[in-house]
């Protein structure tokens, strides 16, 4: 019996330890693993303001570009009317009608305008690269660049929005079933952060007309409450797709077909870029997982949250579907396809830029 008792002993003293040492430490765990908790979603609710923040300077930088257009309009007028000159009669009716137009606009407006007009007494103004100067027959109408048809109630600043061009298929379209699965597979809380633009690429005005009834009558609810708009562009925004260059040896509808549908992924992003924090590249026969929109918003902040550069994230393996971007940043990519929308594919497009934009060449392309 005594032989027994060390054990014993050595026993009490490992439970002993145990309450004195492992159960405090479970306590305490218990007590910060809230805390912890609170501090990565603090941590992802800064994300995503610093994210907002760049999406809000990029309407201020739209309103910018917008204030000097008109500045030139008006130095030009001036210029034309002889407003620095000796006199003449047209001076006063050209002052009368430039100070309508400023009264018209809004003080901050007027500030910026009257600090980008302070330089006027130099002869001339440099002029940047525009859209104007890849597609040139833009010029040709001055609505070129305004949807033919839309269907929208007004709602912007959401956080992500979702982009779905769609065309005239020869057999089913698959553009309602997307619809529905995608708002099936979003909860409450989604839908009023996110908005479905379904762009489509079309001209014959009945068509549009007839794919928009079929939305608004399936998806009414969805329509009056913003989360759908349906738009579409005018004949002359395209150009004569029967002249472009054959471009990669491809027969010449196979480029036709794929020129056009850049200039479809441009006029797209271009709409949707003042409308949202992130912007999603869908297509109109794709399947979402339920919580996609919380899933991809969450993965982009916790980027963001580690400070990983990032200027894509990809979440399907299928050419342009599931590329999420930050809103602010589409211009890039507008811009990219804008200039090389004859030259190659919509995909290829984007692997250029990122390996331009992102990759280190002299290191094997690392991204």
């Amino acid at each position: 019996m005594g032989l027994a008792g060390p054990p014993l002993r050595r026993r009490g003293y490992y439970f002993l330890f145990i309450i004195v040492v492992l159960v405090p430490l479970t306590i305490l765990f218990l007590i910060i693993g809230p805390d912890l908790s609170a501090e990565q979603t603090l941590s992802q609710r800064v994300a995503e303001f610093q994210i907002r923040l760049q999406y809000l300077e990029s309407m201020y930088r739209a309103r910018q570009e917008d204030v000097a257009i008109l500045s030139q309009y008006l130095g030009m007028s001036n210029a034309a009317n002889g407003v620095s000159g000796t006199g003449g009669g047209s001076e006063g009716s050209n002052i009368t009608l430039n100070g309508a137009i400023l009264d018209a606009l809004s003080p901050e407006a007027r500030a910026i305008l009257r600090n980008m007009t302070s330089s006027s007494r130099f002869p001339s103004t440099i002029r940047m690269p525009t859209a104007f100067h890849f597609l040139p027959h833009l010029l040709d109408d001055p609505t070129s660049l305004r949807p033919a048809f839309l269907m929208s109630k007004g709602r912007q600043s959401v956080s992500v929005v979702l982009g779905i061009p769609t065309v005239k298929r020869e057999k089913q379209s698959y553009l309602l079933g997307t619809l529905h699965n995608l708002i099936t597979n979003m909860n409450e809380e989604e839908r009023n952060d996110t908005m479905i633009l379904v762009f489509i690429g079309e001209t014959d005005m009945d068509y549009v007309q007839l794919v928009a009834k079929q939305i608004e009558v399936r998806f009414g609810t969805h329509v009056e409450s913003g989360l759908i708009e349906v738009f579409s562009p005018p004949a002359s925004y395209y150009p004569n797709l029967d002249a472009l260059r054959v471009t990669l040896n491809d027969p010449p509808e196979r480029v036709k077909w794929r020129s056009k549908q850049n200039l479809d992924f441009g006029f797209l992003m271009t709409y949707a870029q003042l409308k949202g924090t992130f912007y999603v590249q869908l297509e109109d026969d794709i399947l979402a997982k339920r919580g996609f929109i919380t899933t991809m918003k969450n993965f982009a902040l916790e980027k963001s949250v580690r400070k990983d550069s990032w200027f894509v994230l990809d979440f399907c393996q299928l050419g342009f579907i599931g590329k999420l971007f930050k809103s602010a940043e589409l211009p890039w990519v507008i811009t990219f396809i804008q200039m090389f929308y004859n030259d190659k594919p919509v995909d290829w497009l984007l692997e250029h830029l990122i390996y331009t934009k992102i990759c280190n060449w002299e290191k094997d392309m690392v991204c």
